[in-house]
């Protein structure tokens, strides 16, 4: 790609305004295409002259990276995908997005490439799926590199062979358009370079002398980018509904509602982002009402089989089927929900073994007890119960030193019947 201005190119202007840096310095997902996609629509809201991503990234999700693409190519803004600091990498995913941009350079002792179809896990996919799926990234590449100029067999061999490149060598084979050490070098070398644009009207670069202003991810998106993966979501979902649970069974205990409430709290945000089936969530929240329900109607435990079942398949439904998406995340998901379902099963026949036990205060601790009359009751006496003498009423007499069973209590008397000694 020449440095004179083609046909239909506006001529360099100076601008006073600012070039937009933003650093991809992380995995590629959800989080990351929308940060992508923000700076974009800033920098045209703003009038910027140009965006420069820079890039440090190991890859990530196939589908999160074309929504990167897409919001490049769709930009009114040119964009320059720049590898650096020195020591950086563009892999994988990383280096679908270098290719997508306008302009491409990498910083002296970087590499780019290596963007073989694999799992999220990194794991090996299928026969089938794996050829599907790099015939398919295959020609999303050579869309990308066609239009700028670069070599498509170069670029590809990074998907069919895992082939990666140094600076030099990515020079060499034209799939960059140069080398620069850093920032201001960046700038120097840009302007004046006539790039021609997908879409877009051909443009002339004017940054010699240009500001930076630098688009940072806020602490929240940060923080979203951490949790934003099937298996951190999924394992705080579960770890929110088993929090709630026990602090639902067990009033004021806190600390499992504070811990639960929290989880869950960040599940719904990471799953905000991430592409989630609310059938997996309905199934999840429905499990932990069957939970509930065993406890309180004593389902002999067909309502805890009925959660168990259900938590299961929530998260095996919890997030929508993909080529690429993690098995590793996918399995951790539901041995998470397996693990939870025991939790709340052993949980529940906790609480139904406790309420099966006898009462130890109250009228239930008085109930069924078999104790000596201390007067002659007729109609009323009294008994010693528990340390206690106590107003006795009994339908039938009974002589002072007699049983009597104790069966219903009114307000502070109690109502007894007869027992024979030969029955005790």
């Amino acid at each position: 790609m020449g440095a004179g201005t083609p046909a239909g190119a506006a001529p360099p202007a100076a601008s006073a305004r600012p070039v937009v840096l933003a650093d991809i310095d992380r995995d590629i997902n959800a989080v990351t295409a929308d940060f992508v996609a923000r700076v974009i629509r800033d920098a045209e809201a703003e009038k910027a002259p140009l965006v420069i991503l820079r890039l440090n990234t190991p890859g990530g999700r196939l589908d999160s990276t074309r929504d990167i693409t897409q919001a490049i190519l769709g930009s009114r803004v040119p964009v320059v995908g720049y590898v650096g600091p020195p020591g950086a990498r563009a892999a994988s995913a990383g280096f679908l997005i270098l290719m997508a941009c306008d302009v491409a350079v990498m910083a002296p002792g970087t590499n780019a490439g290596a963007a073989s179809v694999v799992g999220g896990g990194g794991e090996e996919l299928p026969k089938t799926i794996s050829r599907k799926m790099t015939e398919d990234a295959s020609a999303l590449l050579r869309s990308l590199v066609g239009p700028r100029g670069r070599p498509p067999d170069a670029a590809v061999k990074t998907i069919t062979e895992a082939s990666s490149y140094s600076e030099t060598e990515a020079a060499e084979k034209k799939l960059i358009e140069f080398v620069a050490r850093d920032l201001p070098e960046l700038l120097v070398k840009l302007d004046g370079r006539a790039i021609r644009r997908v879409g877009q009207p051909d443009v002339v670069l004017k940054t010699a002398g240009a500001g930076v202003v630098e688009k940072k991810m806020t602490a929240m998106q940060r923080a979203l980018g951490v949790i934003a993966s099937p298996a951190v979501a999924g394992l705080l979902m579960l770890i929110g509904l088993v929090g709630l649970y026990v602090e639902a069974q067990s009033p004021g205990a806190i600390f499992p509602g504070i811990v639960g409430g929290i989880c869950l709290l960040l599940a719904l945000s990471a799953l905000s982002v991430l592409p989630t089936s609310w059938a997996g969530i309905g199934l999840l929240l429905l499990g932990l009402l069957f939970f509930f329900l065993e406890v309180k109607l004593m389902g002999h435990g067909l309502f805890a089989i009925g959660g168990a079942v259900s938590m299961v398949l929530g998260a095996v439904l919890l997030f929508p089927p993909d080529d690429l998406a993690p098995r590793g995340d996918f399995w951790f998901v539901v041995g998470g929900a397996v693990t939870a379902s025991a939790i709340l099963a052993a949980l529940s026949l906790k609480a139904l073994s406790v309420q099966r036990l006898p009462r130890s205060t109250g009228e239930g601790a008085l109930i069924g007890q078999i104790v000596t009359a201390r007067t002659d009751i007729h109609e009323s006496g009294t008994v010693f119960v528990d340390g206690a003498i106590w107003e006795a009423r009994c339908a039938a007499p009974v002589a002072q030193g007699d049983l009597v069973e104790i069966f219903a209590v009114e307000g502070l008397r109690l109502l007894v019947k007869p027992q024979h000694r030969s029955e005790n």
